[in-house]
C-alpha cells in the first residue's frame, strides 16, 4: 500500500508500470472487496494504520478505487481522516486533493479549520519585482521536469500586466501554443495571484516569484 499510495499521489513523479500496480495490485483484490465491503476495509485499516504514512493513503484509494468514491463507514473515514492528516504533516496543498477527498475535509473539519497556514501576502519592499518594459516578455516558471512541460510567462502590455500560458498544442501534435492565462492591472497582484494558483514551487520558478507562493514544497519522501 505504502507503494500503491505513492504511486496516486498526482505530485510524485512515478517510474512504476502502471499496468503491473492495476494488474497485480488492485485487480485480484477487487472480487474480495465486492465479496465482503465491510470486512475488506477492517482488514485494510488493520494492514495500514500501524504503519502509517503512504501506507494509509494507499489504502484509503485502494478503498475508493474498488468500492467506489463516495463508499463512506466508520472505518473507511477514520481510514480517511488519518490519510488527510498525514498530507497535511507532509505540507500537501489542498489543490491536489481529489474531489472526494476535499468533501470530506470540508464535511468534518474544513468549515472551521485552514487545511495549511501560508505566509501572508508581501509587501512591495519585502519582494521587489525587477520592472518590464511595454510588450517585454519574461520567463517565470517551468512546471514540470518534462522537457515540453508548460512554461508561464508575464507580459507587459498597454493595460496592465498578463501571464501567458505556453504549451504543447495536443497529445498528438508536437507544436506548441501560448495563450493569455491572467490578467492584473499591477504586476505584484498578477504575481500574487500567479503564486496562490500554485501554492508550491514548481520544477524551475524565477527567483522573483519565490514570496508569492505561501507554502514551501512538500515533504514527499
Amino acid at each position: 500500500m505504502d507503494r500503491f499510495g505513492r504511486f496516486v499521489f498526482p505530485l510524485i513523479e512515478s517510474n512504476e508500470d502502471a499496468a503491473d500496480i492495476w494488474g497485480g495490485t488492485v485487480a485480484p483484490l477487487y472480487p474480495v472487496a465486492q465479496a465482503n465491503p465491510d470486512a475488506f476495509v477492517t482488514n485494510v485499516a488493520k494492514a495500514v494504520m500501524p504503519a502509517g504514512g503512504w501506507a494509509v493513503y494507499g489504502g484509503s484509494h485502494l478503498i475508493a478505487e474498488l468500492l467506489g468514491f463516495d463508499h463512506r463507514s466508520p472505518v473507511a473515514d477514520d481510514l480517511m481522516g488519518e490519510s488527510l492528516e498525514f498530507l497535511r504533516s507532509r505540507g500537501a496543498p489542498n489543490l491536489h486533493l481529489t474531489g472526494y477527498e476535499h468533501t470530506f475535509w470540508v464535511t468534518h473539519r474544513g468549515r472551521t479549520e485552514r487545511w495549511l497556514t501560508g505566509r501572508p501576502r508581501p509587501t512591495a519592499a519585502e519582494a521587489p519585482i525587477p520592472e518590464l518594459r511595454s510588450g517585454e516578455v519574461r520567463l517565470l516558471a517551468h512546471l514540470h521536469p518534462a522537457v515540453d512541460s508548460n512554461l508561464v510567462f508575464v507580459r507587459r502590455g498597454g493595460d496592465g500586466y498578463a501571464a501567458e500560458i505556453d504549451a504543447r498544442s495536443g497529445d498528438d501534435d508536437p507544436g506548441r501554443s501560448r495563450h493569455e492565462w491572467k490578467i492584473a492591472p499591477a504586476i505584484d497582484d498578477l504575481y500574487w495571484e500567479i503564486g496562490t494558483t500554485f501554492q508550491i514551487p514548481t520544477f524551475w520558478y524565477a527567483t522573483e516569484l519565490e514570496p508569492f507562493l505561501p507554502l514551501p514544497r512538500p515533504r514527499l519522501d
